[in-house]
């Protein structure tokens, strides 16, 4: 999987290719110590950031003589392109373009990125620190020169840390009760009859969370039938378990628990039903 959304060839022009318009070797991360933010300075960024890229490119051959010098530009959306990428070091930082990786922000002006940008500036530094090895710093360029770049708004965001990778957090822990031993809370047998086909009901658990139950469907009619059991809200589409005509069969689940201490069970073909409890968290 590619580590940005749009390739190079996505916004190059005949003439005006990266290749053509650089000698400079490959990125060697082992020499990368910062990855740097710039902007463009543009009052207003345009929306057909191909077209753009394409501009900017045309403006550094014709004017400078040599290609693009980011590796990768974010645009208002969201998406990363392929600049210099990781094929040729950068030439955005004088003096430091080997031991740099650049992302170029196209925000209009001194604006701040917003929150699509973000999202995608942290997963090119996570991706940038992971071929470095370690986590180098995310600076401005106006860091490593005499240079407003890359405007206000988005040096007050690497002031404050907003490109750092967020860490997911981690999931809860459950403590799991166990039942010992398994409690039967329904029989239908015994509660409200054989469930009719099509019909659903509610069982009360007596527990709150969620619930590790077994579901026996005893002497299941037709053919094809099923039961799904749930808690709160409208009937998901599963099923927990699936019976044929006369047939006794069992599984278990984990069921959440609705507010009121109830779960339901459906049966899409006539049966009797039995809940036994084993386990709750």
């Amino acid at each position: 999987m590619n580590w940005y959304d749009q390739p190079r060839t996505a916004w190059e022009q005949p003439g005006y290719t990266v290749a053509g318009h650089t000698t400079s070797p490959p990125v060697n991360w082992s020499n990368v110590d910062n990855i740097v933010l710039h902007y463009t300075a543009d009052k207003t960024a345009n929306p057909d950031t191909a077209q753009y890229l394409a501009n900017i490119q045309r403006s550094y051959v014709n004017n400078r003589g040599y290609s693009i010098g980011y590796s990768v530009a974010v645009d208002q959306t969201g998406m990363s392109w392929e600049l210099r990428g990781t094929d040729y070091i950068p030439a955005a930082n004088k003096n430091y373009n080997s031991v740099t990786w650049v992302i170029l922000c196209l925000v209009d002006w001194q604006n701040p990125c917003n929150t699509a940008m973000v999202d995608t500036v942290r997963n090119l530094v996570k991706f940038a620190r992971q071929q470095i090895g370690r986590d180098v710093p995310v600076i401005g360029h106006r860091d490593l020169a005499a240079t407003q770049c890359p405007g206000n708004g988005i040096y007050a965001q690497i002031e404050e840390h907003v490109f750092e990778p967020v860490t997911p957090k981690p999931s809860p822990e459950y403590e799991v009760r166990l039942i010992d031993p398994p409690t039967r809370i329904y029989d239908s047998r015994q509660q409200g009859g054989r469930f009719k086909d099509g019909e659903s009901r509610k069982i009360s658990t007596g527990k709150k969370g969620a619930v590790f139950v077994n579901v026996t469907i005893v002497q299941g009619a037709g053919e094809g039938g099923f039961a799904t059991v749930w808690g709160n809200g409208a009937m998901p589409d599963v099923s927990n378990v699936n019976y044929s005509h006369g047939q006794t069969i069992a599984n278990t689940s984990w069921v959440p628990v609705a507010p009121d201490g109830t779960i339901q069970v459906y049966c899409y073909r006539s049966c009797d039903v039995l809940i036994d409890l084993q386990a709750t968290v």
